[in-house]
């Protein structure tokens, strides 16, 4: 039986069992059917999502034509996606019933890599929406932005998301405080969970807002561009070529 101990003590040397055990969270003891079937699923999924983006990656890093800042960005979202896919290929071998052989290390280590990779892509998606935002409004087909100021930006996306994924192994846990424990990620405190979910819904809500104002100016330009003669023609292609760089992105 799990004995309930006095609140402000720290529980490092506890098993994970314990804190599943304190935020009424399920923990599997053994395999069943479902189980083995959504691992296998999930395997393939992530082999899946891991060659994907590695062909995306290669192919712009091997076609010179894509060597423009919205398609480095591209490449960076294509490397979160699939260090994503590296994350949760993990998590499907420390899942279940082998989640009880983590120790509390490795089980935040499993989470951290998680919502750092999610984090990233989120990070990702949106520099790339202000990237097209800034394209479209001034009428370029790629950004004016140097190779430097991409790479300052790629770098700035990947400290902010290690930093988000290491912040609950550094001390922003219920560990030493057993009672603040989410039921969701029982060594996670509910306070974190808040704090990251609001953080990459902002950065959604904010992508999404940039693509829909997107959509409705080249909407807007089309049409009146379609009013005209066939002088505006150029115009009106690059405006589709940029509503067709947002499309391959979405």
């Amino acid at each position: 039986t799990i004995t309930f101990k006095m609140d402000g003590q720290c529980y490092y040397n506890e098993s994970i069992a314990f804190f599943y055990n304190q935020s009424g969270k399920y923990l599997a003891t053994e395999w069943n059917t479902v189980s083995k079937l959504v691992m296998g699923l999930g395997l393939t999924v992530c082999i899946f999502i891991m060659l994907a983006n590695l062909l995306v990656m290669v192919a712009i890093y091997i076609n010179r034509r894509f060597h423009f800042p919205i398609y480095y960005l591209m490449a960076n979202l294509a490397a979160a996606d699939f260090f994503a896919g590296l994350a949760y290929f993990y998590l499907m071998f420390n899942t279940g019933p082998n989640t009880r052989r983590l120790t509390v290390s490795t089980w935040l280590l499993r989470q951290g890599l998680i919502d750092t990779s999610l984090t990233a892509s989120v990070a990702n998606l949106l520099a790339i929406a202000i990237e097209r935002h800034i394209t479209v409004f001034r009428m370029q087909l790629h950004t004016r932005m140097s190779n430097r100021r991409v790479v300052v930006v790629i770098v700035i996306i990947w400290t902010m998301s290690i930093v988000m994924g290491a912040i609950p192994s550094v001390g922003w846990n219920c560990i030493c405080a057993i009672k603040t424990c989410s039921n969701m990620a029982p060594l996670y405190s509910n306070s974190y969970l808040v704090f990251w979910a609001v953080f990459n819904l902002v950065t959604f809500v904010v992508m999404v807002v940039l693509y829909a104002h997107i959509f409705m100016y080249v909407r807007q330009r089309t049409m009146r561009m379609s009013r005209h003669s066939s002088g505006q023609r150029r115009n009106r292609d690059t405006m589709m070529s940029l509503l067709k760089t947002v499309v391959i992105v979405l």
